[in-house]
C-alpha cells in the first residue's frame, strides 16, 4: 500500500480503523520507515512524559492497567503500543514498535497481583526473568531487550516473533514423531544453552515453546512460574504441576536442571502419544503418580519406536541421579535413529560389509566414550552432595546466629546453581572430543583442566561450609558468589593465553602448588583470615613468578593484594596489586590485569590518597577493560572505585555521577536483586548525604537497606550495616534524634548477631555514644565509658594499627573536652598524630583532621600561640588535596581565625576568617551554624583590627537573620551573644567635618 494520508493517519490515531486496514496499515508500518517516524512523533507528542496508565482505563480494583486493553499508541517506556497478542496467568503480551531502534517487539505486562507481589517485588521479579534470559544468546531462546515500569506494573520487551505455542502447532496438523523429535531437539538446544549458563527454568512445558513461521523453535518465559515466600525474594521453586519432577512437589521442592529435564520429558512423552505420562486430575493425584514414578504405558498405534520411548522414560525417573546425566546427553541420544541404521546396513552390498564393521566399531567406541563422559555427576555428587548439605546447614545453624538459616539457602542455592551447569559443561567439552569429534584433545586438555580448578574451588568451599563458624556464615552469600566464573572455561582466547598445559613433573607439581595456593588463601579469606591466606598464597606466586609462569603468578598476586587490603594492610596491597599488575602485562592476562588496574584505583585513590596516581592507575584500567571486551560489570567496579575517590577528594558531584553510571550497568548486567547494586546505593547515598541532597541521600540509602533485607534477611549484620549508614547520614543532615535512634537500632542488632565483643558493635556503640552528646539529660561520664569501651572492643580485634582507632581516639578527645579534661584530650589527640604519621606519613590528608583537633584543645588551655601552627599545618596538608576533604575547609579557616583573635592579632585572623564564610557559604545544609560562628569571629576581627567597624555590625546582622531560621540545639544562645555583641558595640559616629 502506499504511506499513510491524512485520514489513514487520523484513523489509525483515534483508533477507528477496521480491523482488516488496521492489519494492512500494520504491515506496512512494517516495511516504510517514515511512516514508523511519522507515527511514533505523533504519539510522543500525544503522550505525558512520565509513563503511566492511560488516564481512561477502568480505576476499580477489580480492573488494573494489565487487565483492560491498552488503546494503540499508548507509550509503555519508550514502546509504542501497536495490539494485544494474548494473555495468561501471569501477564499480558501486545506487540509493540521500538521507534529508537525501529524495529517490532512483544511486550509483555506483568500481571503483578496474580503473582503475589506488590509492585516493587514485581519489578524485581521480572527483571530477575530479563536477566536470565538475556545472558542465554543462543537462536533456539527468546531474545530479551529491555525491562521498565508502567505505572504500577511491570514489562519486558522481547524478540517479536510470529509463532504459535508448541500445543498450537501439534494440533495445527498431524505430526510425525521424527518432526516432534526434530522440533524439541531445537528446544533442548536452547534450554541446554540455559543451563551452561547456569540458569535453570523451572516451568518447561508445550505453553512455553514457540514455533516461528520460519520453523525456528524459541524457549521462553525464563522465571515466570515461581512460587514466593513473604517478605523474601522469589525462589525458583515450584512449576505448572503436571510437568513438575517429584523433586519439585512440597514447600521445599526447587527446580534445578535435572527437574528441567524431567519437564522437558513429560512434554516430548506428550507430544509423541497424545497424553500426558501420568495420570491424576488433582495436583494432590498428580504428585503420587510422578512421586510413585507410575509412567503409563505407552499407548498402541502412535507409531513411535521402542527406543525413543525407553530415552523418555528414563529422563522420568522418580530418582534425579537415573536420570541422563544431563540435557545434553539426553539430546546426543535423541539424534540416533537405529531403525535409520538398521536400514541402511541392509540396503548396502555385502562388497562394503568391511566398512560397516569399522562403522560399528567406531560407534561401539564413540558410545563408550559417550558413556565416559558421562560422570560429571558423580564427580559433583562427591563433592557437594546430600551429606555434605546436610554436614553444612548443620554447621550454619550450630553458630546460633539470627541470620544463619537465611545464609544457609542463599549459599545452598548458589552452590547448586554451579555445579549443575559445571557438570553440564564438563560433559559437553567432553563430548565435543570424545564423541562428535569437533575439538582437538589439546583444546579439551585445557577445559578440563580449568574445570578441575573451578571443582577445586567449590571443593574447598564445600569443606569450609561444612566446618562454618560465625565468620564464614556470615559472608556465605558473597563468598559463594565469588567463585571463579565457569564462562572462562569455555573461552578458548584466554585459555589458549594460559600457556600450554603443563608436560613436565616439576612444572605440573608448581601448577599444582600455586592452584592449591589460591583455593586455599580464598578459603581464609572467606573465613575473614585476611592476613594468613596473604601469607599462604604469596610464597607460590613468588615461586611461579620466579620459574617465568607470569600468567599465573598475576591471579595468585591480585589474591595477595585483595587480602591484604582487606586486612587494612595498603601499604602491602599497594605493593602487591604493582606485582599483579607486572605480571599480568608481560603474560599477557588482560582479565587480571584489568582487575589489578581496578583494585589500585581504589587502594592508591581512597585507601592512600594518591589521587594523581589514582588517576593515572584509571587510565590503565579503562585501556585493559578494552582489550578484554569492556566487561560492564568490572566497569562497573573501577566506576564505583573512581567515585569512592572522587568522594575522598570532597568531590562529590563528580562522584554521584560515577555512581550513578556504575549503578545502571549493574542493575542491567546482574539485577536490581544483587548486593554489589545495594553497595552502589550506600555510596551513592552518602554522597548526596555530603552535598547535602537530604530526599535523594535518603532514598537510596533507604534501598540500599530494603535490598539488603530481602537478599540477606533482616537479621544479616550487613543490613545493620545500611541502618548504620542512615543514621550516619541523619547526623550529617543534623537530625540528631534520628541518628540516635538508628544507632540503637544498629547496635542492638550487631550485638545479637556478632556477639558484643566485635568491632561492628564497637562502631556502632561509638556512634551511639556521639549521638548523645546532643542530648542534655545524658550522662557524660557514662557516654566517655561508653566510647572508651568502644575503643577497647576495636583495639582487642583489629590491633593497635587499626586504622579506626586514631578516628576513635579523636571522639574520645572530643568528648573530653566537653567534660572540660583537656590534658587527657591532648594526649589522645597527640597519640593518634604520631600513630598516623608513622603508619602513612607526615604528609596523609586525615591528619589535618587531628592535629586540627589538637589546636582546638590547646586553644582551649589559652595556648594559642602553640595552637596556631598546628592549624597552619593542618590546612597546609588539607589545601593539597583537590577538593573540600570531607567538607572541613570552612570549618578549619574558621578556628584558624579564632586562634589569631585569641593571640591578640586580629588583623592576621581576617584573611582565614573571610575564606572561611566563603567556603563555608557553599556548604551542605547542617552547616548554617558554622557560618553564623564566621560570619560573628569575622565581624570581630574587623571591628578589633580597626579595619572596617561599620562592616562588622552588617555581618553580625546577617548572622542574626541567620539565627532566625535555625533550627539547631543551641539557636537561643547564639542569638543571644550576637544581640550582646551589638549592644556592647554601637554604631560608628562619624567625626564632624
Amino acid at each position: 500500500m502506499p504511506c499513510l494520508d491524512e485520514a489513514t493517519f487520523m484513523g489509525l490515531m483515534l483508533g477507528e480503523l477496521p480491523p482488516e486496514r488496521a492489519s494492512e496499515v500494520d504491515r506496512h508500518l512494517d516495511t516504510c520507515p517514515d511512516c514508523r517516524r511519522l507515527v511514533a512523533d505523533a504519539v510522543r507528542a500525544r503522550t505525558p512524559p512520565v509513563p503511566s496508565p492511560p488516564s481512561d482505563l477502568p480505576s476499580s480494583p477489580a480492573a488494573s492497567p494489565v487487565e483492560a486493553v491498552l488503546p494503540r499508541g499508548t507509550a509503555v517506556g519508550r514502546y509504542l503500543v501497536l495490539e494485544r497478542l494474548g494473555a495468561g496467568g501471569m501477564g499480558v503480551v501486545y506487540s509493540a514498535y521500538d521507534p529508537e531502534l525501529d524495529r517490532r517487539v512483544a511486550l509483555k505486562l506483568l500481571r503483578v497481583v496474580a503473582l503475589g507481589l506488590d509492585a516493587e517485588e514485581g519489578r524485581a521479579h521480572l527483571l530477575r526473568e530479563a536477566q536470565a534470559m538475556a545472558r542465554v544468546s543462543h537462536p533456539h531462546v527468546v531474545s530479551v531487550y529491555d525491562v521498565g515500569t508502567f505505572g504500577e506494573q511491570v514489562f519486558l520487551a522481547m524478540e517479536y516473533v510470529e509463532a504459535q505455542t508448541l500445543r498450537q502447532w501439534m494440533r495445527a496438523a498431524p505430526r510425525s514423531w521424527r518432526e516432534v523429535r526434530d522440533v524439541f531437539l531445537d528446544a533442548g538446544r536452547g534450554l541446554s544453552a540455559a543451563h551452561a549458563a547456569g540458569l535453570v527454568h523451572g516451568d518447561f512445558k508445550p505453553e512455553n515453546l514457540l514455533v516461528g513461521r520460519d520453523g525456528r523453535v524459541r524457549v521462553t518465559d525464563f522465571g515466570l512460574a515461581r512460587r514466593t515466600t513473604p517478605g523474601h525474594t522469589p525462589e525458583v521453586v515450584g512449576g505448572t504441576p503436571a510437568y513438575m519432577a517429584p523433586e519439585q512437589f512440597g514447600r521445599e521442592g526447587r527446580a534445578d536442571a535435572r527437574s528441567d529435564q524431567f519437564a522437558f520429558c513429560v512434554a516430548l512423552y506428550e507430544a509423541l502419544h497424545g497424553e500426558r505420562p501420568f495420570a491424576g486430575d488433582t495436583e494432590r493425584e498428580l504428585a503420587a503418580e510422578v512421586r510413585a514414578g507410575r509412567v503409563r504405558p505407552a499407548p498402541k498405534g502412535t507409531g513411535v519406536p521402542p527406543w525413543l520411548h525407553q530415552l523418555v522414560a528414563r529422563g522420568l525417573e522418580v530418582d534425579p541421579t537415573a536420570r541422563h546425566p544431563s540435557l545434553e546427553a539426553l539430546l546426543s541420544e535423541l539424534t540416533r535413529d537405529p531403525a535409520r541404521r538398521r536400514r541402511w546396513w541392509l540396503q548396502v552390498g555385502g562388497g562394503v560389509a568391511l566398512l560397516l564393521l569399522s562403522v560399528g566399531l567406531t560407534h561401539a567406541l564413540h558410545t563408550h566414550a559417550a558413556r565416559a563422559c558421562q560422570n560429571a555427576g558423580e564427580k559433583v555428587a562427591g563433592i557437594w552432595g546430600p551429606q555434605q548439605k546436610q554436614e553444612a546447614e548443620a554447621a550454619f545453624l550450630a553458630t546460633g546466629r539470627p541470620f544463619a538459616q537465611e545464609a544457609w539457602k542463599s549459599a545452598r542455592r548458589t552452590l547448586d546453581a554451579y555445579t549443575a551447569a559445571w557438570a553440564t559443561l564438563h560433559t559437553a567439552a567432553c563430548e565435543a572430543t570424545r564423541v562428535r569429534g569437533e575439538q582437538s584433545p589439546e583444546v579439551l586438555g585445557r577445559r578440563m583442566r580449568c574445570l578441575d580448578e573451578r571443582l577445586a574451588e567449590v571443593a574447598a568451599l564445600a569443606r569450609l561450609f561444612t566446618q562454618a563458624d560465625a565468620s564464614v556464615v556470615q559472608h556465605a552469600h558473597r563468598t559463594a558468589e565469588q567463585l571463579s566464573s565457569l564462562a572462562t572455561c569455555s573461552n578458548l582466547a584466554a585459555l589458549e593465553a594460559a600457556g600450554p598445559v603443563p608436560r613436565d613433573d616439576a612444572a605440573r607439581q608448581r601448577a599444582e602448588a600455586l592452584r592449591t595456593a589460591l583455593v586455599e588463601g580464598r578459603t581464609l579469606g572467606a573465613s575473614g583470615r585476611y592476613k594468613e591466606g596473604a601469607a599462604r598464597v604469596l610464597p607460590a606466586a613468588e615461586a611461579a613468578r620466579a620459574a617465568g609462569d607470569r600468567y599465573g603468578s598475576a591471579e595468585a598476586l591480585l589474591l595477595v593484594a585483595e587480602l591484604r587490603d582487606q586486612a587494612a594492610d595498603y601499604r602491602g596491597a599497594e605493593k602487591a596489586v604493582q606485582d599483579a599488575v607486572w605480571a599480568a602485562e608481560a603474560g599477557r592476562n588482560d582479565a587480571v590485569a584489568a582487575r589489578a588496574w581496578t583494585l589500585a584505583v581504589r587502594i592508591t585513590g581512597e585507601r592512600l590518597e594518591k589521587y594523581t596516581l589514582a588517576n593515572l592507575w584509571r587510565e590503565r584500567a579503562e585501556a585493559a577493560l578494552a582489550r578484554v571486551g569492556d566487561d560492564e560489570v568490572l566497569r562497573a567496579r573501577l566506576l564505583t572505585n573512581e567515585g569512592r575517590v572522587l568522594a575522598t577528594q570532597g568531590r562529590f558531584a563528580e562522584a554521584s555521577e560515577r555512581h550513578r553510571e556504575a549503578l545502571a550497568l549493574l542493575e542491567k548486567t546482574r539485577g536490581p536483586e544483587d548486593l554489589e547494586v545495594a553497595d552502589v546505593l550506600l555510596e551513592l547515598g552518602s554522597a548526596h548525604v555530603a552535598m547535602g541532597h537530604q530526599e535523594e541521600a535518603l532514598t537510596h540509602l533507604r534501598r540500599a537497606r530494603s535490598l539488603r533485607e530481602r537478599i540477606l534477611g533482616p537479621n544479616h549484620p550487613e543490613v545493620a550495616m545500611a541502618i548504620l549508614a542512615l543514621g550516619d547520614a541523619a547526623w550529617q543532615l543534623r537530625d540528631i534524634p534520628e541518628a540516635a535512634r538508628l544507632a540503637l537500632q544498629a547496635r542492638e542488632m550487631f550485638e545479637r548477631a556478632l556477639g558484643p565483643e566485635h568491632p561492628s558493635f564497637g562502631y556502632a556503640l561509638n556512634f551511639y555514644a556521639m549521638t548523645q552528646l546532643f542530648d542534655p539529660k545524658a550522662d557524660r561520664r557514662e557516654i566517655l565509658s561508653l566510647m572508651e569501651r568502644a575503643r577497647s572492643i576495636i583495639r582487642a580485634v583489629d590491633g593497635l594499627e587499626s586504622t579506626s582507632v586514631p578516628y576513635l581516639n579523636i571522639n574520645l578527645a572530643q568528648v573530653l573536652m566537653a567534660q572540660g579534661r583537656l590534658q587527657e584530650a591532648e594526649q589522645y589527640f597527640r597519640e593518634s598524630i604520631a600513630q598516623e604519621e608513622a603508619r602513612q606519613g607526615p604528609d596523609y590528608p586525615p591528619l589535618s583532621l587531628m592535629l586540627s583537633g589538637l589546636a582546638e584543645v590547646l586553644l582551649h588551655q589559652d595556648r594559642s600561640p602553640e595552637a596556631l601552627p598546628y592549624f597552619e599545618r593542618a590546612l597546609a596538608i588539607h589545601q593539597a588535596q583537590p577538593g573540600d576533604y570531607r567538607n572541613f575547609r570552612g570549618e578549619l579557616l574558621m578556628n584558624m581565625g579564632w586562634a589569631y583573635l585569641r593571640a591578640k592579632r586580629p588583623r592576621e585572623a581576617i584573611p582565614p576568617l573571610e575564606r572561611a564564610v566563603s567556603a563555608l557559604e557553599g556548604a551542605p545544609e547542617g552547616y548554617q551554624r558554622h557560618r553564623e560562628i564566621a560570619l560573628f569571629r569575622l565581624a570581630r576581627a574587623l571591628w578589633d583590627s580597626g579595619e572596617d567597624r561599620v562592616r562588622a555590625r552588617r555581618l553580625i546582622t546577617e548572622a542574626l537573620d541567620m539565627v532566625a531560621t535555625d533550627t539547631l540545639p543551641g539557636a537561643e544562645k547564639v542569638r543571644a551573644n550576637l544581640e550582646q555583641w551589638l549592644a556592647e558595640h554601637p554604631p560608628v559616629v562619624p567625626p564632624n567635618r
